[in-house]
């Protein structure tokens, strides 16, 4: 029983370290004016407000091309060309286990479009998080961007 209150509060205190660069107070007002993207661009906001997981950093992808991080309560927009984008995310693992990998999500744009994507911990085996990205509608993805701190994105 000892050994389960030290995984416990140790599970704790790691939850508390997992952080990502923030964005300056100026630049998270910006995004969240949500404003149109450049004219030929679409905009995609991609968030994190589950509490679940929030030990581990998730790391974005855009057609296997890096663009940033999300810790719990925090949010990124990327401007991009108009078309298909295949979302994905992963986390570490901390285990030598092997599971079915992450879904990513396809995002078809088109030009001026702004989109909302929710990324959140995809139930697996204990010790192997893994994440999803989920399209939702704009008044759910507003909602959240506004509660969250913008996080630095990849660029």
């Amino acid at each position: 029983m000892r050994a389960l209150g030290c995984l416990l509060t140790t599970s704790f205190l790691l939850g508390a370290c997992a952080s990502v660069p923030l964005a300056g107070p100026a630049a998270d007002s910006d995004g969240k004016r949500f404003e149109p993207p450049p004219p030929g661009q679409s905009a995609l906001y991609l968030y994190r407000s589950s509490v679940i997981g929030s030990e581990v950093v998730f790391s974005l992808a855009d057609n296997q091309q890096p663009i940033g991080a999300l810790a719990n309560r925090t949010w990124t927009r990327v401007d991009v060309v108009p078309g298909r984008h295949v979302i994905s995310c992963s986390v570490p693992s901390y285990a030598p286990l092997t599971q079915t990998p992450a879904q990513a999500a396809t995002v078809d744009l088109a030009p001026g479009e702004l989109r909302f994507l929710e990324v959140d911990v995809w139930p697996g085996l204990p010790l192997n998080p893994r994440c999803v990205a989920t399209e939702v509608s704009a008044d759910k993805g507003r909602a959240a961007v506004t509660d969250g701190n913008r996080a630095v994105a990849s660029n």
